[in-house]
């Protein structure tokens, strides 16, 4: 059978369901998904799980991975949630993957509930693009390609509970279930104009926590030592390795310490985010940072540093290059224009192509722009197409990738 023969049979299973799709986007809108929060990221798996499970998916919520020692605030994350067509005995065969959480505090969506606009070709509310319409698009496109019988091979779908904070549990779960994958579609919004990304960068996650001395600022300042002083200096030491011509950001977003404004500071912390290109810059910035924090600038402190790369950039290689012209043929298949891009931000997939060695392709979902903010809007216009091209996509790399071996890697943590 033909492409364009299987864009016949996925046209007639899917010509009557954007009605559906549109309902159920409204509902995961509805639901507040901030990472942090675990009841509301839970609630999603459930409800995708639940529908995956009335259409025939094997369905299962992951238990939690070990959490590191230091960093026990991994504990009160969401789970990872699975549907697959097989017993996993069969191998992952093509794996769909996107995340559940979003950055939008509890509230959110009862104050900036979904809206959508048909005239406009607009549809808003929080995770709107980013990404809850991908996920719509990757339950139907499932349900499609186990309806017609033509995936040659097991089907699987991984829901990401903390994917905003670089997957530190997701990456776990990524690296247990898809060793072996023939190829990996992630559904990260795609960009307006038929943009699919090619290449991303990686990220890391650190947080840093400095001891130091409390005294009585006015009376014994000298009997003290300021955590605050102390993480001030780390944090001008850390902006040194910001270099954006190459593509390397240091963030230092989140701080706190103190006790009272006359006492010197016993403690402070701060959360860092970084980004780069390739993993040789994440790698060097990261030990970078480490060595800088072993140093003390204000005597009598001390300071400790977890964390480290979360997400593996997403870099060109000739398989990823030859999955995205399967994608480009599919789209040709169903009308679309295609092109690839490179994109500023890490995701799940670069850990799946450059930790596991699977052919990947991202931003295979619905068209979105301004994620992250108020504005966050989603093209609903694509959402069927979008949905029709992850399931055609699938069906060409089925056929066009074999298993691939199972990676020799570090175990997920290693570069923490």
């Amino acid at each position: 059978m033909e492409p364009a023969q299987w864009k016949t049979a996925l046209d007639t299973i899917l010509q009557d369901q954007e009605a559906s799709m549109l309902a159920l986007l409204e509902e995961l809108v509805g639901i507040d998904s901030p990472t942090a929060h675990a009841d509301g990221v839970n609630r999603m798996g459930e409800r995708l799980t639940a529908w995956l499970g009335e259409a025939g998916f094997q369905v299962r919520r992951l238990p939690k991975p070990p959490v590191p020692e230091d960093e026990a605030w991994q504990k009160d994350l969401g789970d990872v949630f699975t549907a697959r067509t097989h017993a996993p005995e069969a191998g992952p065969g093509i794996a769909f993957i996107g995340h559940m959480d979003t950055v939008f505090p509890v509230g959110t969506a009862a104050a900036r509930p979904f809206r959508l606009d048909r005239a406009a070709d607009r549809a808003t509310g929080p995770g709107v693009a980013d990404m809850k319409a991908g996920l719509v698009a990757m339950l139907f496109a499932a349900r499609a390609l186990k309806q017609s019988g033509l995936l040659p091979c097991p089907l699987t779908l991984m829901f990401s509970p903390d994917e905003e904070l670089g997957s530190p549990t997701a990456s776990k779960a990524l690296a247990a279930q898809l060793p072996g994958a023939m190829a990996v579609i992630c559904a990260e919004p795609g960009g307006e104009g038929g943009k699919v990304t090619l290449s991303r960068k990686g990220s890391g996650h650190m947080h840093l926590k400095i001891q130091g001395k409390a005294a009585h600022a006015g009376r014994n300042y000298e009997e003290g030592a300021s955590a605050v002083i102390e993480l001030a200096h780390k944090i001008l030491g850390i902006n040194a390795f910001l270099d954006l011509p190459r593509g390397l950001t240091v963030n230092t977003g989140l701080v706190s310490g103190g006790i009272s404004a006359n006492s010197v500071a016993p403690w402070a912390e701060a959360r860092i985010h970084l980004t780069y290109r390739t993993l040789e810059d994440g790698r060097r910035v990261v030990a970078g940072i480490r060595e800088l924090v072993e140093k003390p600038v204000v005597p009598g402190t001390t300071a400790h540093i977890s964390g480290g790369l979360r997400l593996y950039p997403l870099e060109r290689s000739p398989q990823g290059d030859a999955f995205f012209e399967l994608v480009r043929e599919a789209g040709e298949t169903l009308g679309m224009r295609l092109s690839g891009q490179h994109y500023e931000s890490a995701a799940e997939s670069g850990f799946c192509a450059g930790a596991l060695g699977i052919p990947t392709i991202c931003c295979m979902g619905p068209e979105g722009e301004n994620i992250h903010t108020a504005q966050e809007y989603m093209l609903p216009s694509t959402l069927l197409p979008r949905c029709k091209l992850m399931a055609l996509s699938a069906l060409q790399a089925a056929r066009a990738f074999g298993k691939q071996p199972r990676p020799s890697m570090l175990p997920p943590g290693a570069d923490a």
